[in-house]
């Protein structure tokens, strides 16, 4: 298994390689960790399945590392676990699918049942989270929409 470069993910991959990948961003948190956490990435194999953990390539190059929260009509709607927002996923967009993670050192296989566990419990806690984001944010959205700006805190 190889840690290629960057820009190299997609060829590695549509090339039948398993790679390694380090972590960028704070979509995926708390399970994936900018700059400590790795994920053993594998070429697809078949459809993707609500809670894989794919790599997909935006037409602009972006790489997003998202997890896929519906299948319809076999195109793949993704979220970050950090996020609420679902984004529209074109079947070829996709490249590889998480097959484990690195924490700390340990892998993690996504066969793992404290890892299946967790993503039970994330997308199934998804509306209570959205509706406590939404509370928590309920003064902010108040004061903008009687145009009043930022709400005090």
């Amino acid at each position: 298994m190889m840690q290629p470069e960057y820009s190299s993910y997609a060829q590695e991959l549509r090339a039948g390689h398993a790679i390694i990948a380090q972590t960028v961003g704070d979509s995926m948190q708390p399970l994936l960790r900018q700059g400590k956490t790795q994920v053993v990435l594998v070429p697809l194999n078949g459809p993707l399945k609500k809670g894989d953990l794919p790599l997909y390539q935006r037409p602009n190059g972006k790489y997003v590392l998202h997890r896929v929260v519906d299948v319809r009509q076999g195109v793949y709607y993704t979220r970050g676990d950090n996020r609420f927002g679902e984004e529209r996923v074109e079947p070829e967009w996709m490249l590889g699918v998480t097959q484990a993670v690195i924490r700390g050192g340990k892998t993690i296989p996504v066969t793992d049942l404290a890892y299946q566990r967790y993503v039970s419990f994330w997308l199934g806690s998804y509306p209570l989270r959205h509706f406590a984001d939404r509370v928590r944010r309920l003064p902010e959205i108040l004061s903008r929409v009687l145009g009043r700006g930022k709400a005090p805190r």
